[in-house]
């Protein structure tokens, strides 16, 4: 099993990443004063997002952003390519649904991986 992790040199707070026509959106989001979220949003590249997974809380950036990291690591082992100069193009939806993670559950440094077969119908 080969193992991806996306590496960058700045700090990343979005990332657009594609397969074929299939687009999706991660995005850190601030959800308190002390806390991240991070929003998956995915769909047709033309199109409006058809599903979402939301994860968080983080109690600083950096585990925020390592989870986005570990994200797109994953994804990129599923075929996709990450475009972090790409326009983001769903950053309302992704604000909308920042606020249904609550951001007094308590941090948690997750180790899931994103599946993404495994996303909720948006509502």
């Amino acid at each position: 099993m080969k193992l991806h992790y996306f590496h960058g040199r700045e700090p990343i707070r979005v990332l657009v990443m594609m397969r074929q026509q299939q687009r999706l959106e991660l995005f850190i989001k601030p959800l308190a004063e002390q806390a991240w979220g991070l929003v998956v949003l995915a769909g047709p590249d033309r199109g409006r997002p058809e599903r979402q997974q939301c994860q968080g809380p983080w109690k600083t950036l950096v585990q925020a952003e390592s989870a986005l990291r570990r994200t797109a690591g994953a994804l990129m082992g599923n075929g996709y390519e990450a475009r972090p100069s790409d326009y983001v193009v769903w950053s309302v939806t992704a604000q909308r649904l920042s606020r249904t993670i609550q951001p007094d559950q308590g941090s948690r440094a997750s180790t899931e991986l994103l599946d993404p077969d495994q996303f909720e119908p948006l509502v």
